[in-house]
């Protein structure tokens, strides 16, 4: 076989395996797909490998979303570069119908968040059951807003739950050193 076809092979058995040895608690075991700001199809589980810090929000919030961006650019930034390639930054749409991936996008450069964050967008029944597997409620409003939770959520390598939290009651050094010590 030439290289060019066992790369892709080696790729199928290395996601293959990665999924079969996901935990039974692991959130990447949810079975959906998704699309991020680039207009890639991606799966969940397409996630396990690092840490995530994952909020939910909607690009048109005035309220609590864009101060839980400006939390977790605030941890972001309190990373050391070597520490910020173990972490990763997932914004999940509450709103996929209006966040498509060109608004993603448009809002990703905006707030100036680089490679190391994914803004995903899904179908209606992706995002309540991620928000459900996650603990996060939200309910639309009449005038088109969201009320919903206003945490984020710390997975690790494997999709499994490390800890929760609203804000920074502790600042991002508390947030950082919990981040650090969970395994």
């Amino acid at each position: 076989m030439k290289h060019s076809t066992l790369l892709p092979l080696a790729a199928l058995l290395l996601a293959f395996s990665l999924h079969a040895a996901l935990p039974g608690d692991s959130v990447y075991q949810l079975n959906s797909q998704w699309q991020t700001e680039r207009g890639n199809n991606i799966k969940i589980a397409d996630f396990a490998g690092k840490k995530r810090i994952i909020g939910m929000m909607y690009t048109d919030c005035l309220l609590a979303c864009p101060m839980l961006v400006s939390n977790m650019q605030a941890v972001q930034k309190a990373l050391s570069e070597t520490q910020q390639q173990e972490v990763g930054f997932v914004l999940v749409s509450l709103t996929p119908n209006r966040d498509t991936p060109r608004v993603l996008r448009h809002f990703a450069r905006k707030r100036g968040l680089d490679s190391h964050w994914t803004l995903l967008s899904g179908n209606d029944n992706n995002v309540r059951t991620l928000a459900m597997a996650l603990n996060i409620q939200y309910q639309g409003q009449a005038d088109g807003s969201v009320a919903h939770a206003n945490a984020v959520t710390v997975l690790d390598e494997q999709g499994r739950l490390l800890f929760q939290q609203a804000g920074l009651p502790e600042g991002t050094e508390g947030f950082i050193e919990r981040l650090l010590q969970e395994r």
